[in-house]
């Protein structure tokens, strides 16, 4: 059993004041997003149950020095998460393994998610004090206490507001290997509750991977970038991947059959890779439907590119477009009445938008000698896009009408293929060869993968 500080509250304690029934009754006068009710998170290995809310008194004296670490994106609010765990002297020594990465990945996962402030103490538990800002002002506790039990931990998480008891409570037990995973779960249970949106903690992003010989296959990558599986194996080159909405599913083009490039799907399930199409010339660029009924993409037949839809059963193939010109890179909106395209229409590469017939032709970019690379935020408020300017391709957003429109990116080099987190808090897209990922403002831009190009960011499993 872990010890207790003299004077402060612990696991025990924590736990022997589950029956209070001035706690349950603070926690029926709560609002339904801040409720105690049964609870399951799929992807952890132990199941995480809820435990009734219990009483903490708070720690006399100063509390330590914190630090704050902050991320921004427009129109949201993010409200501020006090990070509390217990003090050093109530923990083993040696720290055992599995706590350690749950405690890190906790903090990882909280921060990279973009939600909140999280405030830190100065004197970490795992990690040295680190000077980035200020302590902010009154903060949302997340507090921690742990007991060890035959090589396993653990952990009763709370959240409570400052001098409160917890209006939420949790209980999970891990081991070393499932301790990654069961952080990413607490900090997605967490987030919930807090801002009723859930983090893009189990989704994946499916890329283009360069291989010796002028090989390109798809890999799929975490979130995180730690975790990647490979998903062809054909030693030929494979473009442009995209996510059907049911997360099962990816359309891409490939040179696999020889000849010109044609559409495949890869089922994930059933673990197998079966042809869309099989037509003269080159298709590409493929986008799924949010329905899931309809698959737009560009085909090129001679000097022109058009963009067809095709059921995912190769069936209903018909013109979207019928220009002269060359028109590309599709992305529907998330109701699925509209699709933005770039085309060369004007005479330079632009971003233009129509409905799911064709029709009510509009055009978004007016500014900038090529725009490209649209893509539509799951909100349906933001399309994000790249523009060539002086240091090369940069990612910009703007609203569907084009008439707002801020840059998002600066640094020299080309900022290519931004795909939208499914909750639309972050945006991946390729840069000098290799994948990364920031803030939809524009902050927090971190790589992701050392290697890779063509981003799709999945949605979330059902």
């Amino acid at each position: 059993m872990l010890r207790e500080k003299a004077g402060a509250p612990g696991f025990m304690d924590l736990c022997r004041a589950a029956g209070s029934r001035k706690v349950r009754r603070r926690m029926n006068r709560r609002t339904p997003s801040r409720r105690t009710e049964t609870l399951a998170l799929p992807f952890l290995l132990a199941a995480f149950l809820l435990a009734p809310p219990a009483a903490r008194a708070q720690t006399a004296g100063t509390p330590p020095p914190e630090v704050t670490i902050e991320a921004k994106a427009e129109g949201f609010y993010r409200p501020t998460l006090r990070y509390l765990y217990p003090p050093p002297d109530s923990l083993p020594r040696p720290l055992p393994a599995a706590l350690k990465s749950f405690d890190d990945r906790l903090r990882f996962a909280l921060g990279w998610s973009g939600y909140v402030r999280l405030v830190l103490p100065g004197d970490s538990l795992f990690v040295g004090p680190r000077e980035i800002g200020g302590s902010g002002g009154p903060a949302t506790e997340l507090r921690l206490a742990y007991l060890l039990e035959q090589g396993k931990v653990r952990a009763v998480l709370h959240l409570a507001e400052p001098g409160e008891e917890p209006f939420w409570s949790g209980t999970l037990l891990f081991d070393a290997e499932s301790a990654v995973r069961s952080a990413d779960g607490s900090a997605e249970e967490v987030l919930r509750r807090l801002t009723g949106m859930t983090p893009p903690f189990r989704s994946r992003i499916v890329c283009v991977q360069k291989q010796p010989g002028n090989v390109k296959e798809l890999v799929l990558v975490a979130y995180d970038g730690d975790r990647r599986w490979p998903l062809t194996r054909d030693g030929s080159i494979a473009l442009s991947p995209s996510w059907a909405p049911d997360g099962h599913k990816i359309v891409f083009s490939s040179f696999r059959g020889g000849g010109d490039a044609d559409l495949y799907i890869a089922d994930l399930e059933a673990r197998r890779i079966r042809k869309l199409l099989t037509r003269e010339g080159t298709d590409a660029a493929p986008a799924w439907s949010p329905d899931g009924r309809w698959i737009v993409f560009a085909g090129s037949r001679g000097a022109r590119t058009d963009l067809y839809l095709v059921h995912p059963d190769g069936s209903g193939l018909r013109n979207l477009t019928n220009s002269p010109s060359i028109e590309t890179s599709p992305s529907w909106s998330p109701t699925g009445r509209d699709i933005v395209f770039m085309s060369d229409r004007s005479g330079s590469p632009q971003i233009y938008r129509m409905d799911e017939e064709g029709a009510n032709l509009l055009r978004l970019t007016y500014d900038g000698s090529y725009n490209a690379d649209p893509a539509w935020s799951p909100a349906g408020d933001r399309i994000a896009y790249v523009r060539l300017e002086a240091k090369g391709f940069q990612v910009r957003i703007m609203n569907p009408l084009g008439d707002y429109d801020i840059p998002l990116t600066d640094e020299p080099g080309d900022h290519l293929e931004p795909s939208w987190s499914p909750d639309g808090m972050k945006i991946s897209y390729g840069y000098r060869g290799r994948i990364w990922v920031m803030n939809a403002d524009g902050t927090d831009r971190r790589p992701l993968l050392a290697e890779g190009l063509m981003p799709d960011w999945s949605p979330l499993p059902e």
